[in-house]
């Protein structure tokens, strides 16, 4: 281990086999294919290792079943959510192997119960998905996965045969550098930039941007999928609704109508595959019509109310807490889950040779729309392909010369250290901004409305000077906010592009599916300069899908 001073602050380096950016489900999983491969890996976490992710705020439903008929329907819902964007390959490969990865949990103790082609977890309510993590916590630390917990990352740099990592350490205030064979990128998901979410709320993008800063190419960014029924009721925190104890219930409005006949949304549950529809009617009932929505569930029977173990695992919760079986309760939609991330191909490589995502950092596999139970499946499927991807690309590249890497995470460091301190205020402006302009209904004016908007607030946050140097919290807060703000420019960008409604995105002055001129992916990568540059790339007609095949990779930032 080396050590370089950093103004009053200090850079320690320290090197592995492979680092895991990220400790929800698909971080813990690559990590596992790492240590099956016999090599060294580290998971970075901003937290403490499996705490606030998305894995364990969620439900734990998985969706996956080794039945070959309900295999065949997770397939076809799982492309007919897409809306025609799904990469067939992916897909394919999700429908295929999450049987096997939802049966090692099994095997290696999860607390879960197999229903109709989905895995419940059994944790503790109204968070069942912290049974997942805890299980691959001790898979891990009984195979000797280190952890690294409450490190910022900040770069991420890779080369043909070494990767960087830099990392602030809260709790120490001095620098990381971390050097490897390979790079996992894990750190997916940015629903908390929008100011209802069911999310954690520092999922603010930071995956997707050092993803793009490394030279990955991202895709798919305009496609945010929201959850239509989060209570809302006031002082309450958006829990979600099962969906089909939902379907159960009644959902009305103010005025008593049918939210589902007034909307003619047949599909069911509702809630699992008309998620976009459903969140486009309850946002207009509620933020156009100014009505409320509420979700009826006193006539349940007991039968109702055991659908499944994750209705089962919040009745008291609801009935209870928030009275839900004496009277109506009030709903409304939250930003969920981002369907776009870095283009991967079958074994999770990104366009960065050395560069790997899994989970919510990459795109591709969900299309313009995310089938209910699919987000944890997948983390669990392409977390192991990536982990056993770069497993055997750092068992290739042999370690490689990684001091000038280091020596470029040393100046990337020096720049983060020179920021101006900001105002927590810039993270609340910018929720607001995205609910209202860029979630989820959209038109030309409020996007640009909303672009204009995010780039006042990143000219408010100076560029870095020699004068200052930052530390602690006010380090962490700029690092978070260069994020949002970065990521929410390719929201919006993404979504001012596609002149048409596709699932999950909504444009209210092109509300037709437009096949003709958008069945096709918008691409975005980083010029040399730093600006964003988009692309768009048609789906081959006659195939409906793009296969997920070998992709070209993109020059590294560091030459050999």
């Amino acid at each position: 281990m080396h050590r370089w001073g950093i103004g009053r602050q200090y850079m320690r380096q320290v090197s592995f086999d492979v680092i895991v950016i990220g400790s929800g489900a698909a971080g813990l999983r690559a990590a596992l294919s790492v240590r099956a491969a016999g090599l060294s890996v580290c998971v970075v976490s901003k937290g403490s290792p499996g705490k606030s992710t998305c894995t364990g705020f969620s439900a734990g439903v998985m969706a996956g079943s080794p039945g070959g008929e309900i295999r065949d329907t997770h397939l076809e819902h799982t492309l007919t959510a897409g809306r025609g964007l799904n990469e067939s390959n992916l897909a394919a490969i999700l429908v295929e192997e999450a049987p096997c990865r939802l049966d090692e949990l099994m095997r290696w103790g999860i607390h879960a119960d197999f229903l109709n082609g989905y895995l419940y977890a059994k944790g503790r309510s109204p968070v069942p998905g912290e049974e997942i993590v805890r299980c691959l916590l001790r898979r891990n630390e009984a195979l000797g996965t280190r952890f690294w917990g409450n490190l910022m990352v900040t770069d991420v740099l890779v080369s043909h045969d070494a990767g960087g990592v830099n990392a602030y350490e809260k709790s120490s205030g001095n620098w990381v550098a971390l050097t490897a064979g390979a790079v996992i990128m894990a750190a997916g998901g940015a629903s908390a930039l929008y100011l209802r979410t069911d999310n954690p709320r520092r999922i603010l993008g930071e995956g997707y941007r050092l993803a793009l800063e490394a030279g990955a190419m991202l895709q798919d960014m305009e496609f945010i999928q929201f959850y239509p029924l989060c209570l809302s009721d006031p002082g309450t925190t958006p829990l979600v609704i099962p969906p089909r104890l939902a379907d159960r219930g009644r959902l009305l409005n103010d005025d008593k109508e049918d939210i589902l006949e007034k909307y003619g949304i047949t599909e069911r549950p509702a809630g699992e595959r008309a998620r976009d529809r459903l969140s486009q009617a309850l946002f207009k009932e509620i933020y156009r019509n100014h009505k409320n929505v509420w979700l009826d569930l006193r006539n349940l029977s007991e039968e109702d109310w055991r659908v499944d173990p994750f209705a089962v695992s919040l009745r008291g919760l609801l009935s209870e807490r928030y009275a839900a079986g004496s009277r109506p309760v009030r709903v409304a939609p939250a930003a969920h889950h981002s369907m776009g991330g870095a283009r991967i191909d079958a074994t999770g490589a990104t366009t960065v040779p050395g560069l790997f995502a899994a989970g919510e950092a990459a795109g591709g596999l969900h299309g313009a729309n995310r089938m209910g139970g699919n987000a944890l499946s997948e983390t669990l499927v392409f977390g192991a392909r990536a982990g056993s991807a770069a497993a055997a690309w750092a068992k290739r590249s042999g370690g490689g010369d990684r001091q000038a890497l280091v020596k470029a995470l040393r100046e990337r460091a020096r720049k983060w250290s020179s920021g101006t301190p900001i105002g927590v205020e810039h993270k609340d402006r910018l929720r607001k901004i995205m609910w209202e302009d860029g979630g989820i209904i959209r038109e030309e004016r409020g996007l640009s409305r909303a672009l204009d908007a995010v780039k006042d607030i990143q000219n408010e946050t100076p560029a870095p000077s020699s004068k200052s140097r930052l530390n602690g919290k006010a380090l962490l807060d700029l690092i978070e906010l260069r994020s949002a703000a970065g990521v929410a420019t390719l929201i919006l960008e993404a979504a001012l592009m596609r002149r048409e409604s596709r699932g999950a995105h909504f444009r209210e002055d092109f509300p037709g599916q437009n096949d003709a001129q958008w069945q096709g992916h918008l691409q975005v990568r980083l010029s040399p300069g730093g600006e964003n540059i988009w692309q768009f790339k048609p789906i081959p007609k006659g195939d409906g899908s793009i296969d997920a095949g070998p992709i070209e990779p993109a020059r590294p930032l560091i030459e050999k």
